[in-house]
């Protein structure tokens, strides 16, 4: 809660804040998060002054996302980001689900639909400017506003919102751009008298760094699980806003062995034993979201030292050069993410090792692994 406290109070008590849960709420379990925010949305935690806020939304990604919030429980506001299906717009309208917008044959439809089912189809229309995926084009902005114009009363524009390209470089100015088209589409909006509740463009980095583009809602999607959206951001804010890591991974020791010299372990015999070696096998792999690129690169904590991952990552476990740590014994603590006294291994260092981003790292953790509430 301590990352969801402190945008609400960055971002001030007249924007909402959609809480982006995508993707198993970046790795971190959909349900799970949830439900934390949800039982705890009122309460001030650690030390961050309570602020009055209007209502807060989830944004998720596909109509099964939504339906597994609402059998959750949630009762909150949920846009779905993603594609929906003509043949599922039914589900989504009955279901009181918002959607994103920016397809003129799934507005003729969704007004078919409500029409039908004498219910509205609350939409978002995504403007594209500049990422060059979902949205309405800007020449096309004017036509599609008049056609939205004859679906009413069933199709009932709740919000507009776009998506930055590059804030995460603060060298580049070109949200300014973006901003600028995402502007003058409000504008043609409000000509056909088209005026949407909620008007976002930022994600995460935006809404750290650019309070021109905050609107009244913002995402908050990968900071909400302590992680900054690139080395450039957090060294912007870092000491003012401090995010935490709201997710560490772990395992045990499945069996230690002593390998002598002259060996190799695992597929390709991509590790050589140089001298008599302690190796643990730890019950982790590919299939779980630990990289194959982390093969002879990534390192574990146990019993509070780092120790290098040996060999080549295998579908369901890897191992690890426990020489160093004479002690370890199966059953021990693996960190593979995540503190373990004073050590830690990061979701950025993972990245980097690999040649990706830290939203990836944690997307990838395998949805069947157990996330525990702590």
């Amino acid at each position: 809660m301590h990352n969801f406290r402190a945008i609400q109070k960055h971002v001030g008590k007249d924007v909402s804040v959609m809480v982006i849960v995508k993707s198993n709420a970046y790795g971190h379990g959909l349900v799970e998060i949830t439900c934390v925010i949800s039982a705890n949305s009122g309460c001030s935690t650690s030390g961050i002054p309570e602020v009055e806020h209007p209502e807060f939304w989830f944004g998720v990604d596909s109509i099964d996302e939504a339906l597994t919030l609402k059998k959750a429980g949630s009762t909150n506001p949920i846009l779905i980001l993603g594609y929906v299906p003509c043949s599922r717009l039914m589900e989504v309208i009955k279901n009181g689900f918002r959607f994103s917008l920016y397809d003129l044959d799934v507005l003729k439809e969704s007004a078919r639909i409500a029409k039908k089912l004498k219910k509205k189809a609350f939409v978002h229309i995504k403007i594209e400017t500049g990422t060059n995926r979902q949205g309405v084009i800007p020449e096309d902005i004017a036509a599609f506003a008049h056609t939205l114009k004859k679906t009413d009363p069933y199709v009932v524009v709740e919000g507009a919102y776009t998506h930055f390209a590059d804030t995460e470089n603060q060298k580049s100015r070109y949200y300014k751009e973006q901003l600028a088209l995402f502007q003058n589409a409000i504008h043609v909006f409000e000509e056909e008298d088209l005026r949407p509740k909620y008007r976002h463009a930022a994600a995460s980095a935006a809404t750290l760094l650019y309070p021109d583009t905050h609107g009244n809602m913002v995402r908050w999607g990968v900071g909400l699980y302590g992680l900054y959206p690139s080395k450039d951001v957090r060294n912007s804010v870092s000491n003012t806003l401090r995010l935490r890591p709201a997710l560490a991974w772990k395992t045990r020791i499945a069996q230690v062995k002593v390998v002598p010299k002259g060996s190799t372990v695992g597929y390709d015999r991509a590790f050589a034993v140089s001298r008599p070696m302690k190796i643990a096998v730890v019950p982790v792999g590919y299939w779980d979201g630990y990289d194959r690129s982390l093969s002879n690169k990534g390192s574990m904590l146990i019993r509070g030292k780092k120790c290098p991952v040996a060999g080549n990552i295998c579908m369901n476990m890897c191992m690890a050069d426990v020489t160093t740590v004479p002690s370890a014994r199966v059953g021990d603590e693996v960190v593979l993410l995540g503190k373990q006294g004073s050590m830690e291994i990061t979701a950025e260092e993972v990245a980097a090792n690999i040649g990706t981003i830290n939203y990836e790292v944690v997307t990838r953790i395998n949805p069947l692994i157990p996330r525990v509430v702590i």
